[in-house]
């Protein structure tokens, strides 16, 4: 199973368990909101099954996996010769 598969079937899993859980309460305002929960956990596994399904996005510029960098290095004077300074 990949990772894909046990992401959605945990969704499932739990929106069968919040169907249950809400069957048990006495308030139908409570009812609603739980299963309004279910509903939502069963679209988000419905769209992660799709995305799966229509396979790994392609990229639309290819991957840069090395940059190369250029330092410019500044060039010291030229030494000064103590000998040609004397006057």
């Amino acid at each position: 199973m990949n990772p894909t598969e046990k992401k959605s079937g945990d969704l499932r899993d739990l929106a069968r368990r919040a169907r249950r859980m809400a069957a048990g309460l006495s308030q139908a305002a409570d009812r609603a909101r739980v299963n309004h929960y279910a509903d939502e956990l069963e679209k988000q596994a419905a769209e992660l099954e799709a995305r799966a399904a229509q396979g790994p996005p392609v990229p639309s510029q290819p991957t840069v996996t090395h940059q190369q960098q250029q330092v410019q290095q500044q060039q010291s004077p030229e030494p000064v010769d103590p000998e040609k300074t004397k006057n």
